[in-house]
């Protein structure tokens, strides 16, 4: 060897030490990114390997360099398994990394670094060192069989890298490409030049300088492809495998990834990936400017708008340090054209809401007017009847404008007394002689006022009108006549029961002080009650067992229980009567701070 080769060999081992000590430094630092680790360590064995060859290189003595190269066999044992988990890591196969395979990687590194170290007891290795100037190191080797089996051992791990890069780049679309194409020089680089040394065609091993060119391979995946930053992980598995559309973007605004769902919704090519946003994305896109958040922008398509609603994320590393942006892309066209006809919908029920208001109510006030003229001039029991039509009349309206302009929308709660609200309901309505009995222990409830007064007022008007032990009246006014007399309707909390929506209960009604803290209410009457087969069919609109009723009374305490989140359910009560029962959501409960006094009374 001349001294020009000496002196480039000895630069080419101390750039090599330098890069890849490097290298295994920023992967430490990085070491929260799946498969930095194994980066770390597969630079360190590599630095290993550099070491000891530059250290043979200049050591003077053949023993001194066989020490040295043992030295360097520790770095040789260690670097294609750590080649092959980092691949495997970096190409998302980790489940070929089982724990037979675990085991038998650890198994033969280490028994390769034993045998390199027991070189003087035995001639597995080496069977003969030599001198041999003619080398860079100064020595060769007659080797042994443990060298040809570590050969196969390693040529196979570095084989089954390469195949699992070569089979990532192949798929891949995107600028994870160039990361592929780094590790695959860093891979074949050292396996090309010790092939060479095997097969004889040169008289030294080559593989310190080809180690030089995968040093190279690292920082240029590193420098250039930001390789411990952003590392493909399983991305085939993730990104492609999502419903919605995924473009990844650096600080520059490039585009480095973008999965078949975004080019499709995005309406645009394959060929964005590596271009910049701003040239390759649509102008309502990129128009909308970069800022982390949410927002809808139109996009057009061939035969029609698309709404698209774009959610920007920022990507940072372990440090906060930005890396790039994430956009999420999700098709909401079909959302925002059932929200115009849903709005078209509400427009064209306020239009029937003022209709019914105002066209009906007027009639029914002149034929009030003419009713109220003939009960002047006639005692006629007739005219009772007219009245009470009108009345049904004028409450069929209320509660289909309940239905219309309310639905189930609830606007602002507040905690109130269950107890006061169920007295003032009551008071709302016309319940004769019937009786109301409150046992809800001061109870307060997260609900809305309005809303939950209307419940309360169908509840009890439907007990007084429906839960009569008397003879079916053939008028609403001799159902509250009759009902008056005998009902007594009580409203409760319910302890930690649950009930189904048309089961029975078999609890009996609480009647002692208890505590505050409930799953909900209930309002019960001693009446007639109700069959069960019909007790789902109660809640349903225009269902009625009186001939005067509207069938809407129930169905309206359903819309508005629901829209408080809550549940209801149809039950009989101790008595044998109704009980219509109401089970809170957790969030809806009670208040935290209610009192614990009971309270009781009598209406």
């Amino acid at each position: 060897m001349t001294p020009l080769f000496h002196r480039v060999w000895f630069v080419l081992l101390v750039a090599g030490v330098v890069v890849t000590l490097s290298v295994a430094i920023l992967a430490l630092r990085n070491r929260e990114t799946d498969g930095a680790t194994a980066l770390a360590v597969t630079a360190s064995s590599i630095t290993i390997w550099l070491l000891g060859d530059l250290g043979a290189t200049l050591a003077t003595t053949v023993s001194g360099s066989t020490r040295w190269v043992q030295f360097l066999w520790i770095g040789a044992a260690l670097t294609p398994t750590a080649m092959f988990v980092l691949v495997v890591r970096y190409t998302g196969r980790t489940r070929f990394l089982t724990d037979w395979v675990r085991t038998g990687l650890v198994l033969a590194t280490g028994l390769m670094i034993a045998v390199v170290f027991t070189h003087g007891s035995h001639t597995l290795l080496w069977r003969e060192v030599y001198a041999a100037p003619e080398t860079p190191i100064g020595i060769a080797f007659d080797h042994g069989p443990a060298f040809y089996a570590y050969t196969v051992y390693a040529y196979s791990l570095t084989a089954a890298a390469a195949l699992l890069v070569g089979q990532f780049y192949a798929r891949s679309k995107t600028i994870y490409r160039g990361q592929a194409a780094a590790l695959a020089v860093a891979i074949l680089a050292p396996w090309t030049a010790s092939t060479v040394f095997v097969i004889g065609m040169t008289d030294f091993d080559p593989s310190s300088l080809a180690f030089t060119v995968t040093a190279a391979a690292f920082a240029v995946a590193i420098l250039r492809y930001r390789f411990v930053d952003v590392m493909p992980i399983a991305r085939e598995t993730i990104v492609d495998a999502i419903e919605d559309g995924v473009v990844v973007l650096d600080n520059q605004g490039r585009i480095i990834d973008a999965n078949p769902q975004a080019v499709s919704l995005l309406g645009v090519d394959d060929s964005i990936v590596g271009r910049d946003a701003s040239n390759a994305l649509p102008d309502p896109v990129t128009d909308r400017g970069r800022a982390d958040g949410c927002d809808e922008v139109t996009v057009q398509d061939t035969e029609r708008n698309r709404y698209l609603a774009i959610d920007e994320t920022a990507i940072t590393d372990s440090d906060g340090r930005p890396l790039g942006s994430l956009l999420i892309v999700r098709d909401v066209t079909e959302q925002r054209r059932y929200e115009r006809e849903l709005e078209r919908q509400n427009e064209r029920l306020d239009r029937f809401a003022s209709v019914v208001s105002h066209d009906l109510r007027n009639p029914l006030n002149v034929a009030d007017g003419y009713r109220s003229i003939l009960a002047e001039r006639y005692d006629d029991p007739e005219l009772d009847e007219i009245e009470t039509s009108l009345a049904r009349m004028e409450h069929i309206i209320e509660d289909v404008l309940t239905l219309a302009r309310h639905g189930d929308v609830v606007d602002d709660r507040t905690y109130i007394d269950l107890g006061t609200l169920a007295t003032v309901a009551w008071n709302g309505v016309d319940t004769g002689e019937a009786t109301l009995r409150i046992e809800t222990n001061d109870h307060r409830i997260s609900a809305d006022e309005s809303r939950l007064t209307q419940a309360l007022e169908n509840l009890f008007r439907n007990a007084v009108e429906h839960g009569s032990t008397s003879p079916a009246s053939s008028t609403r006014q001799d159902a509250v006549e009759h009902g008056g007399r005998d009902v007594t309707v009580t409203v409760g909390t319910v302890e930690g029961e649950t009930v189904g929506r048309s089961g029975s209960s078999a609890t009996v009604e609480p009647t002692e002080a208890a505590s505050t803290q409930a799953d909900g209410f209930y309002v019960a009457d001693d009446g007639v009650g109700i069959p069960e087969s019909d007790r789902d069919a109660i809640l349903e609109a225009g269902y009625t067992t009186n001939q005067d009723g509207t069938g809407l009374g129930l169905d309206i305490v359903s819309q508005i229980v629901q829209a408080h989140g809550w549940s209801l359910a149809v039950t009989e009560s101790a008595d044998g009567g109704a009980r219509i029962e109401i089970d809170y959501e957790p969030d809806h409960g009670p208040a935290d701070d209610e009192p614990t006094e009971r309270h009781s009374q009598t209406a």
